[in-house]
């Protein structure tokens, strides 16, 4: 009875000891903790789905970046899907600096937003936030990364 306690002792202290050397990182390579944390980070602030595009509270944007180029100038579609539920409005904002800027981003017609290049090159982000009818809280959001280069 003595030699199990002290077997599953050993077993315990083995564990804890494993665990707490797999979350100290190594130090004979400096960067590998900071890759496997800046890729643990991201994973977890914002789940990957289809195509490696963040989202969450089941709100959706695909294709979730748009590259604007002179050989494909635009106007390019996206579909923006919403949870099922139906509770909630769709809300729009951008940093992409509207017509004088990088590119302007207007609802089409249901679920799909248009893109269009400005006469600024460079790069912006557009989200689409998912709202509560009942609070105005965000519940869910994704992202649309662009780049105009025309």
């Amino acid at each position: 009875m003595a030699t199990s306690r002290y077997i599953y002792g050993l077993f315990a202290v083995a564990a804890a000891t494993a665990l707490l050397a797999g979350c100290s990182g190594s130090q004979l390579s400096p960067q590998a903790p900071t890759q496997a944390s800046s890729a643990l980070h991201s994973a977890v602030t914002t789940p990957l789905v289809k195509g490696h595009c963040g989202a969450h509270g089941g709100v959706r944007v695909a294709p979730c970046s748009v590259d604007l180029t002179v050989s494909s100038p635009g106007p390019d579609s996206v579909a923006v899907r919403t949870p099922i539920d139906k509770k909630g409005t769709l809300k729009e904002s951008d940093d992409c600096g509207g017509p004088s800027g990088i590119a302007t981003v207007t609802q089409g017609s249901g679920n799909t937003w248009i893109v269009t290049a400005g006469p600024t090159t460079g790069s912006c982000t557009a989200e689409f936030d998912y709202l509560s009818f009942k609070h105005g809280k965000k519940i869910g959001w994704a992202q649309l990364s662009i780049t105009n280069s025309v």
